[in-house]
């Protein structure tokens, strides 16, 4: 007995079970950046799209919602209530969406996928990385970039990468024991700054123009307590949030930053960047780590890599446990491991 329009009609609306979805899924994965980050400007840079149309999707699905997802504060953004339990839930399914294709797709599996702190694979890692290749040729890889900023944890659970690099203050047992080096942190200028060619007491160093790496000016408020010196204040400087630009404004004479120098070793080495005389460095508490994907079928080559990456560190210790004594600079004690 043939089938009326009106059982085809039914059929076709009992197939159809994902009636609050929002019109475009699209605008799904651009609020997951967003509420990750808490920034339109660091979820557009990850999605590759204006910080304009993250603001313009994220307004049309609160539209098809029909409630707010954030809270739009002076220079800053806050999840709604409602925006933070969907926030934890598309984090939690795009995570198990991003492990099964990954499974699933043979073609995936071919390299070697590291995700990384921006700081670190731009100033170390990727300068360096012709060195990982050249001793394991026939190994692909593929850098990824991750964001991170003070508060805002680089998001593990994402999938679609083998092993991440990145830096914390207060690892979780996931990681705990995957350290890879700490910070030394010191003050560093160009020498634009020198009078006569003299370099920058420690003082002199102290009162110039501060460049802070950090928004909450934590690496100077650190170094400064663990020298036991003073600084006037701390309000008026350059501040930025990535250490790169930090590096940048030091480079062009601007002032003093606060940095990691294990990062500078190369402008170190060739006076390109100098630091003040008998100058103490620190460690900082932050330490640098690594954390295995629990999807990932590379165990090998992470291996491989993990050993290359440790190796590296500690020649950049003794490069700067060389620096350090022949330019009568005080270092934390030093053990071998870096």
């Amino acid at each position: 007995m043939p089938i009326n329009i009106h059982e085809k009609l039914m059929q076709r609306h009992a197939l159809k079970r994902h009636f609050n979805l929002p019109h475009s899924l699209n605008t799904l994965r651009v609020f997951e950046a967003a509420a990750r980050y808490l920034s339109f400007t660091h979820a557009a840079t990850e999605l590759n799209v204006t910080q304009s149309a993250v603001s313009r999707q994220i307004r049309q699905l609160e539209d098809n919602l029909g409630f707010s997802l954030f809270n739009r504060l002076h220079r800053a953004l806050e999840l709604t209530i409602e925006g933070s339990e969907l926030s934890m839930l598309l984090s939690r399914q795009f995570g198990e969406l991003n492990r099964t294709i990954y499974q699933l797709a043979p073609s995936l599996q071919s390299e070697l996928k590291i995700k990384v702190e921006t700081s670190l694979a731009a100033r170390w890692l990727v300068p360096r990385l012709h060195k990982f290749r050249k001793r394991y040729p026939n190994l692909q890889v593929n850098l990824t970039l991750a964001w991170f900023q003070a508060g805002v944890n680089i998001n593990l659970e994402s999938g679609g990468y083998d092993v991440a690099l990145f830096g914390e203050k207060y690892p979780d047992a996931r990681y705990a024991d995957n350290k890879l080096r700490c910070e030394y942190m010191a003050p560093i200028y160009h020498s634009s700054l020198c009078e006569n060619q003299q370099r920058l007491t420690v003082q002199q160093a102290i009162d110039n123009v501060h460049i802070h790496p950090t928004e909450d000016k934590s690496d100077w408020k650190q170094w400064l307590t663990l020298t036991e010196n003073n600084a006037q204040s701390l309000d008026k400087g350059i501040t930025f949030n990535s250490l790169d630009l930090a590096i940048i404004a030091a480079t062009s004479g601007e002032g003093v930053a606060m940095m990691d120098v294990m990062l500078i070793l190369d402008e170190l080495e060739k006076n390109d960047l100098l630091l003040p005389k008998q100058v103490q460095i620190t460690q900082s508490r932050w330490q640098y780590y690594y954390y295995v994907a629990p999807q990932t079928n590379a165990i090998d080559d992470i291996n491989l890599f993990i050993a290359w990456l440790e190796e590296e560190f500690r020649q950049d210790q003794q490069r700067l446990i060389k620096l350090a004594s022949e330019n009568d600079w005080s270092m934390p004690n030093v053990s071998n491991n870096p």
